[in-house]
């Protein structure tokens, strides 16, 4: 939906809070005597009768069936768009935070490939253990499958680096449900390795 029909919306709809609002309205100004003051501005710019007849028309245009129903069902239409609004703006969120996962997950497949050429598996990544363990709670809180604590027990850091390489670049891609499934899928690898 555009901005000017958005726009456009809600202005109708504050207009339309006008003659919601106009008895409250009016029993404040009778209570601050303004129609009663003679040398008030709003007597002198529109005169008493005036003012009383506008107040009296508006309270009876909010007193209408049909308005009250026009009332309810734009309140309806305007709910329904920031709702929209909101979930979009949460999806698009989500989304980045997901792309930023994948750039985490492909960069710590890098820092463990170049170390994965010595034989010293895990001892030669103590220094990027945080990251690899941030990047595990991160895929967490979006519901992805990590490996545990049985991957520093494998033979070298293969498994550990294509992992991260393989849902990494679905995550940057923005495919979630592919990356999803590609890290449920080294799920039986590591438990038949562990369980051996």
């Amino acid at each position: 939906m555009s901005n000017r029909l958005k726009q456009f919306l809600f202005g109708i709809w504050g207009l339309l809070l006008i003659p919601l609002f106009m008895p409250i309205l009016e029993r404040g100004l009778k209570a601050a005597n303004v129609f009663s003051d003679l040398g008030g501005v709003v007597t002198t710019v529109f005169g008493n009768a005036a003012v009383t007849t506008v107040s009296d028309n508006l309270v009876a245009l909010g007193q209408q069936r049909w308005f009250k129903f026009a009332m309810v069902f734009l309140t309806g239409m305007l709910v329904g768009i920031a709702l929209e609004w909101l979930n979009r703006k949460s999806a698009e969120k989500r989304a980045s935070e997901l792309r930023s996962l994948g750039a985490k997950f492909r960069s710590v497949s890098d820092s463990i490939k170049i170390r994965n050429a010595s034989s010293e598996w895990p001892d030669n990544v103590r220094d990027l253990k945080p990251a690899i363990l941030s990047a595990f709670t991160s895929a967490r809180k979006f519901g992805l499958w990590v490996p545990n604590e049985h991957v520093y027990q494998l033979p070298d850091a293969t498994f550990l680096c294509e992992y991260f390489r393989s849902v990494g670049k679905l995550l940057e891609e923005g495919q979630f449900d592919k990356a999803n499934s590609e890290a449920l899928s080294w799920k039986p690898f590591l438990d038949n390795v562990t369980l051996s």
